[in-house]
């Protein structure tokens, strides 16, 4: 429950930064943004993936390094969203299978939130590559064998264990 609610403080904390600006984008660096609100810079980069995905309203930029920046910014509503015909390869079932942003609990969507966690432990040089296929490996399995109401929790959890192992706990 603490999660949850230092996630919703984060996700406020960016929002209210962007609502400051005054060209609709905001940079931020991770740590700072961490030190600020006392966690640890993953969980930035977790809430980052998870509700700031270019699927909603917003793009994000990062550059890694000690000059590195994470850059967020509201995508423009000008154009109005461009709908795409079917393809002849995509009739059938695929075309009715709904994506992430429909079901928020479905295997996909938590692992595309999950994905940018790891893939930025692996950007970090903190995990290998094998490490990150393995990771994905188990977490899929875990996902698909958990209960649908049970998923996001189960994600929360296995990034604390993540971090757990990784810290030497």
């Amino acid at each position: 429950m603490n999660n949850t609610m230092l996630s919703d403080r984060i996700e406020k904390f960016i929002l209210e930064m962007l609502d400051k600006e005054t060209n609709d984008q905001v940079l931020l660096k991770r740590k700072d943004v961490a030190d600020l609100l006392e966690c640890a810079p993953s969980q930035v980069t977790y809430v980052i993936n998870t509700r700031f995905s270019p699927d909603d309203r917003f793009v994000v930029e990062s550059r890694r390094g000690s000059g590195g920046y994470i850059k967020i910014s509201l995508k423009s509503q000008n154009p109005p969203p461009r709908r795409e015909a079917p393809s002849p390869n995509r009739v059938g079932k695929s075309s009715q299978k709904s994506s992430p942003k429909d079901n928020p609990n479905s295997i996909e969507a938590i692992e595309n939130g999950l994905d940018g966690y790891y893939r930025m432990l692996v950007d970090y040089d903190i995990i290998s590559n094998q490490e990150y296929r393995l990771i994905c490996a188990m977490t899929h399995t875990m996902l698909e064998y958990c209960p649908e109401s049970h998923r996001r929790e189960a994600a929360k959890t296995m990034i604390h264990r993540v971090e757990w192992a990784l810290k030497g706990e």
